[in-house]
C-alpha cells in the first residue's frame, strides 16, 4: 500500500441532521491516527477521514460532540450495533473509545448520486438489489431492522461491492438473537444497542406501519427496498407524495403502476416482485429477503440465454468497473462503447446488429473495462457467462487461447486510453 493515502471521492456512515458546532471545540488527536480532513458534522458528532499509522490505511473516525452523556451513550451503542452486524455489506467498526470509534471507509458513490443520471440498466438494478438483499437478510437474522433504507444510504463501490450505511434509527425486532449471541461468548450483561427514536426514517420510503408508529419488523425494510427497486427501474418513486398523512393514505389505497408501464422491457416477473414488496399489508409482502433472493434467482434463470432487453436512447447497458456475468448481441439499433478518460468519456467504437459486447468481462474474469450505452432505441439478446464458457470449451484449444489473449490485449488498450496515453 502506498505511503500517501488516496484522495478519491468518498462516502461514509452519516447520522443526524447538520448542527452548529463550536469551532473552538478541541481537535481530536491520537498517537495512532493522523487526521486528514473533516468529512461531515451531524447531530451526534464529527466524522473525519484519518490515516491509521500503525496499519497504514485510511479509515473513518467518528467522535461525539463534547458535553453530552446521552450522545456519548448513543455513539457507543451505535458502534456496538455495527460491530454486531458483521456482514460485508455493513460498515465494519475497527475500534472504539469512550466517545469515538473508527470504521472502514466506504469508497464509491451513493445510489442517489447514480440515479441522478436516470434509471439504471436492469441488470445493474438487479445486482444492487441482490447485494442489499443479502446484507439485510443477514441483519434481519441477527434481529435488527434498518428502517431508513433509501438511495442515499446505499453506496455502490468499485468492483461490484454495495454497502448499506446510516444505521442511526435501526432497532431490534428480535432481541433474542442478540441475547443468544452474548450468551454464546459468556457475556451476561445485555444492553439495548439500538435505542434510536421509533419513528425515524424517510417518509417517501416508509411503509404504512412505520409512518403510523406501529411495531415494525423485516417487512418494513422489504417495503423500503421495493421503493428503491422501483426508483432504480423507472427513475421515479412509486408514491411521489410520500410524506404526511396524505402520503400514508395514498400508500394504503392507491396501487402504483408496474415498472414496465414506465419502462417497457422490465420482465413481468420483476414487475410482480416489485409490486409485492410495495403492498400495504406487511404480511402480504415477501416474508423476508431470503424470499426476495429466491425470486431473483428464479428471475435470473428465466432471463438467461436468449432473453431480449430493450433499451431507450442514452440508456446504459453495462458500466465500467462493474462485475459482469452476461454479454449481449445487438439485434437492432446501435450501442456505443466508451472508457473514462482524463478529460471525459472516450469513445472506443460503435456496435450494430450482429455484434457482441460485454464478453471481455466474462472471458477475462475481471470487472468491465468500458461503459456501453444505446445511441438509439436498441434491442439486444442476453448471452450468459455459462453459455459463452460452454462455447469456448467446445472450441479448439488454440482458438480458445486466442480469444482469451485478444481479450487481454483489448483490456490493455482500454487501460492505455483511460490513462491518457494517446
Amino acid at each position: 500500500m502506498a505511503d500517501t493515502p488516496p484522495s478519491d471521492k468518498t462516502t461514509l456512515l452519516r447520522g443526524g441532521s447538520p448542527v452548529a458546532v463550536d469551532d473552538a471545540a478541541p481537535v481530536w488527536t491520537s498517537a495512532r491516527y493522523r487526521p486528514l480532513e473533516e468529512l461531515g458534522v451531524g447531530g451526534c458528532g464529527r466524522v473525519t477521514r484519518v490515516w491509521d499509522q500503525q496499519l497504514r490505511r485510511v479509515v473513518a473516525h467518528k467522535q461525539v460532540h463534547p458535553g453530552s452523556d446521552t450522545l456519548r451513550q448513543l455513539l457507543v451503542r451505535e458502534a456496538r450495533l455495527l460491530a454486531y452486524l458483521d456482514h460485508p455489506g455493513v460498515v465494519q467498526v475497527y475500534d472504539a473509545g469512550d466517545d469515538d470509534y473508527t470504521m472502514r471507509m466506504v469508497e464509491g458513490e451513493s445510489l442517489e448520486e447514480r440515479l441522478a443520471n436516470g434509471p439504471l440498466p436492469i441488470g445493474e438494478a438487479l445486482r444492487i438489489l441482490a447485494r442489499v438483499a443479502e446484507a439485510l437478510a443477514n441483519v434481519h437474522a441477527k434481529g435488527v431492522v434498518h428502517l431508513d433504507l433509501k438511495p442515499a444510504n446505499i453506496i455502490v463501490q468499485p468492483y461490484g461491492q454495495v454497502s448499506v450505511i446510516d444505521w442511526g434509527v435501526a432497532q431490534f425486532h428480535d432481541r433474542d438473537a442478540y441475547v443468544a449471541f452474548l450468551d454464546d461468548v459468556g457475556e451476561g450483561e445485555v444492553t439495548e444497542e439500538a435505542p434510536m427514536e421509533a419513528q425515524g426514517g424517510t417518509p417517501s420510503y416508509m411503509p404504512i406501519e412505520q409512518a403510523a408508529g406501529e411495531p415494525v419488523g423485516p417487512s418494513a425494510d422489504v417495503f423500503a427496498c421495493g421503493t428503491v427497486l422501483y426508483e432504480m427501474l423507472t427513475g421515479r418513486l412509486p408514491f411521489p407524495e410520500g410524506g404526511g398523512a396524505a402520503g400514508v393514505v395514498r400508500k394504503a389505497v392507491v396501487r402504483p403502476l408496474p415498472p414496465s408501464a414506465h419502462r417497457p422491457g422490465v420482465p413481468a416477473r420483476l414487475d410482480h416482485l416489485c409490486l409485492r414488496m410495495l403492498l400495504p399489508q406487511p404480511e402480504a409482502r415477501p416474508a423476508g429477503f431470503e424470499e426476495v433472493l429466491d425470486e431473483l434467482r428464479a428471475l435470473s434463470a428465466s432471463e438467461g440465454d436468449g432473453a431480449i432487453v430493450e433499451l431507450a436512447a442514452g440508456e446504459v447497458l453495462c458500466r465500467e468497473g462493474d462485475r459482469g456475468h452476461t454479454a449481449y448481441q445487438v439485434i437492432s439499433g446501435e450501442l456505443c462503447t466508451t472508457v473514462a478518460g482524463p478529460e471525459g468519456p472516450i469513445e472506443l467504437r460503435r456496435h450494430g446488429p450482429g455484434e457482441i459486447v460485454g464478453e471481455l468481462a466474462i472471458v477475462s474474469q475481471a470487472p468491465r473495462s468500458a461503459t456501453v450505452a444505446a445511441t438509439s432505441a436498441t434491442r439486444v439478446v442476453v448471452l450468459t457467462e455459462a453459455g459463452l464458457q460452454r462455447e469456448l470449451d467446445r472450441a479448439h484449444p488454440l482458438i480458445s487461447r486466442m480469444v482469451r489473449s485478444l481479450s487481454d490485449r483489448l483490456r490493455e488498450e482500454a487501460d492505455r486510453l483511460r490513462g491518457g496515453g494517446g
